[in-house]
């Protein structure tokens, strides 16, 4: 009986306390309910309103995104996007701006261990990414930008013509106003930071302006250049596929194509320029090369490059071919015989 008896007071004792907790839970807040976004959210601060702020149409989404972005460093960062570095690799060495770049360039390859696909903050892309096409290529990782660059100079000469501030380059033609570079790209980049698949990327670009006269290649448009002397004309500077290979070492990509020179420093377009003009020495060097190249991350402190090129803004529709020579013999020592290649590049 006795054990009996100190039931109900158990279970009355239980009741009670259960009777003092619901004051407490009545008390406790709701959860916040999200905050909806409206044309005046700031992506900044919460990226979920990022499609709200830009609205639904595509030169509505474009004008709003470059109004978005004016003054800022960079665009609105996506919290759930990927880590943009392989773990343990060096942090970004520079930032942009000031710098044209944020990693070192070394050319020649998609920069190993820190490019994600699609990672190219583009205006163009971002206005018609709810459109079919936009939706297709962004599932492909497909991007596609450019820019329009003109520029001018006046100068003490006074003979307005192609030439006459000659030995300057990219800004030729004194007095004047002109379309530097108007450029598009249409490419993917491998991912280079993860480390489980080969991964695959290309870049078809073209260019139309007066910078084009530094970037021709001899049997590629270069009718333009070498036979009409336009002043302003189109060129292709890049057009190139590219595999990423990461179980070679700490990752290999191999670039196949016409590509931009490797052993440079300055860079003929524009986003990619510290000055408006350039070097004496870089209007007359080489700029492209057509070939296979191969950049190898041994470790992140060292890469081995190499590759095989066809020479300097040479095109592979020359490669073995020859023409007339106009002055064979002993008095031509470097190319005596009947003929020699059509580019010796």
């Amino acid at each position: 009986m006795f054990n009996h008896a100190r039931r109900p007071l158990a279970a009355l004792a239980a009741l009670t306390a259960s009777s003092a907790l619901l004051p407490a839970m009545a008390q406790s807040p709701a959860p916040a309910a999200p905050v909806a976004c409206t044309t005046a959210s700031d992506p900044y601060k919460d990226y979920s309103c990022l499609d709200t702020v830009l609205g639904s149409g595509v030169f509505e989404r474009l004008y709003n995104y470059y109004k978005l972005e004016w003054g800022q460093a960079g665009p609105p960062s996506d919290p759930k996007a990927p880590e943009p570095r392989r773990a343990g690799y060096f942090p970004a060495p520079q930032t942009t701006p000031p710098m044209p770049f944020t990693e070192w360039p070394y050319g020649g390859a998609t920069p190993l261990e820190v490019t994600r696909t699609g990672s190219v903050d583009s205006p163009l892309m971002t206005a018609i990414a709810n459109t079919t096409v936009g939706e297709w290529l962004n599932d492909a990782g497909i991007q596609i930008y450019g820019w329009v660059d003109p520029g001018g100079n006046f100068s003490t000469n006074t003979l307005r013509k192609p030439g006459g501030n000659a030995p300057i380059a990219y800004a030729y033609i004194p007095n004047t106003i002109q379309i530097d570079q108007a450029v598009i790209y249409v490419d993917r980049f491998p991912d280079t930071v993860q480390t489980d698949h080969i991964d695959w990327g290309f870049r078809l670009s073209a260019i139309y302006g007066e910078n084009y006269r530094y970037t021709t290649s001899y049997g590629l448009a270069s009718y333009q250049l070498l036979k009409y002397n336009s002043v302003n004309g189109f060129d292709f500077p890049m057009l190139y596929g590219e595999l990423y290979f990461p179980q070679v070492a700490d990752g290999m990509v191999l670039r196949v194509g016409r590509y931009i020179s490797v052993p440079d420093i300055e860079a003929q377009l524009a986003p990619n320029n510290y000055m408006y003009t350039h070097s004496i020495t870089y209007a007359l060097d080489n700029y492209t090369n057509e070939g296979i190249f191969s950049t190898i991350a041994l470790n992140k402190n060292i890469m081995l490059q190499t590759g095989i090129a066809l020479g300097t803004e040479a095109t592979f529709t020359h490669a073995w071919k020859s023409v007339a020579n106009p002055y064979p013999g002993a008095q031509n020592p470097l190319y005596p015989g009947k003929t020699f290649p059509i580019d010796p590049g």
